[in-house]
């Protein structure tokens, strides 16, 4: 058996990781071309996503030369069993998830060249075994109608006639306001009439006129001044009602990726130590809790995903920066005795027994306690897949859990 190692690059942390039980071939010149293949299509999203101009950091993937598979040699230092390869396929599975989520955020269809290459491609007629599959069709190129434009016409009816405007003059009155009186102008007083001459006659012709006698002139009589009207209170000023702005609301793609690739990491520490490990059973169920972990770790950054910004798990997520926020997390979700397993001293530390052997049946459980709930919810994330349904179901469980 052949076998070449990859070092994947993960968009989620900007990091790699090395694979070595993800791929096996019976000739090394099978295992070279499987090789090529998978470098020109990685190498195809790396341009792709430069010439987009979306992520510069972008690295491609390493893949070593083809060489004896040692890892189903039992006597082999880096031999694998059925969980280590199983473990490594599944992280591997969820590198290519996180690529292709990036893709389908870039505008990528789901059926293009780039999101299809991500996986290799199956056998179309194996000679051994194996199930045949049938080739896709080529798509046929149809000729594409056009329109002359002097065939077009209007279907809206317009109307071409001018609207017809008109302008009314109205005079200006004044608007009283309360507690403020409109100055009252001054009402001018008639002049009192003078009496109508006499008529003349031709004695008064002959008569001279009486000399004028002095006498004291009449002062004049000022005009009446009316006096202001007393103001009154000023008007109640309405104070001014400011909305403040909603806080701008975390991603749950950036809590999950931010918080699930840092416990990602911590159990891949727990994998690099369990080599070491000589007793072969102790080692077997370090790495099928290691197993269990990376399943748990994947449903819940689907549940975190979906479950909304204004979710109580997103902003808790969000707020768990330290070691001791993120443990608290953990307690809060899966149980108060799971902490020294989650962040295991030593790699046989890791493995945790929720002793729940049918876990949706406790969650749905209106009797069980919180405490049986949080057990369940580990046993069912990390030995399952749960649907859309069951995720929206388990959204609402969490959310329960951490009021």
């Amino acid at each position: 058996m052949f076998h070449y190692h990859v070092l994947m690059f993960r968009p989620d942390n900007r990091g790699f990781i090395e694979l070595y039980g993800i791929n096996q071939f019976s000739s090394q010149a099978a295992c070279d071309r499987a090789r090529d293949l998978q470098f020109k299509r990685n190498m195809a999203v790396v341009e792709f996503f430069r010439t987009q101009r979306r992520a510069d950091w972008w690295k491609a993937d390493t893949c070593g030369p083809c060489h004896c598979d040692m890892t189903v040699e039992t006597a082999s230092p880096n031999m694998l069993t059925d969980s280590a390869r199983w473990s490594q396929v599944q992280l591997a599975n969820d590198v290519r998830q996180r690529v292709r989520e990036r893709l389908l955020d870039a505008g990528i269809l789901s059926d293009a060249e780039l999101i299809r290459g991500l996986a290799a491609p199956m056998v179309t007629a194996p000679l051994i075994g194996g199930p045949k599959l049938v080739t896709m069709p080529q798509a046929v190129a149809t000729a594409v109608a056009s329109n002359s434009p002097d065939d077009l016409r209007i279907t809206k009816a317009v109307d071409t006639t001018a609207a017809s405007t008109s302008s009314l003059d109205l005079p200006l009155a004044d608007i009283p306001l309360p507690g403020i009186a409109s100055p009252v102008s001054p009402v001018p007083t008639p002049a009192p009439l003078s009496p109508a001459p006499s008529p003349i006659t031709p004695a008064d012709v002959q008569k001279p006129a009486p000399a004028p006698q002095p006498g004291p002139v009449p002062a004049p009589v000022p005009a009446s001044v009316p006096a202001p009207a007393p103001l009154g209170p000023p008007p109640a000023i309405e104070p001014t009602v400011v909305v403040a702005d909603e806080p701008e609301l975390p991603a749950p793609e950036d809590v999950a990726d931010a918080f699930i690739s840092i416990e990602s990491q911590r159990i891949q520490n727990v994998l690099k130590v369990s080599g070491s490990i000589g007793d072969e059973s102790v080692k077997a169920q370090v790495l099928d809790a290691c197993t269990q972990r990376i399943q748990l770790l994947s449903n819940l950054r689907s549940i975190i995903v979906g479950s909304g910004a204004k979710s109580r798990l997103v902003a808790a997520a969000n707020g768990a920066k330290k070691e001791s926020e993120r443990l608290a997390l953990v307690s809060r979700l899966l149980g108060s005795d799971v902490g020294p397993h989650w962040a295991p001293k030593d790699a046989e530390d890791v493995v945790f027994d929720p002793g729940v052997t049918d876990p949706e049946r406790v969650l749905r459980d209106a009797t069980a306690s919180d405490q049986q709930k949080r057990h369940a919810l580990y046993a069912l994330l990390a030995t399952s897949s749960p649907t859309e349904q069951q995720q929206l179901w388990l959204t609402s469980v969490i959310e329960a859990l951490l009021k």
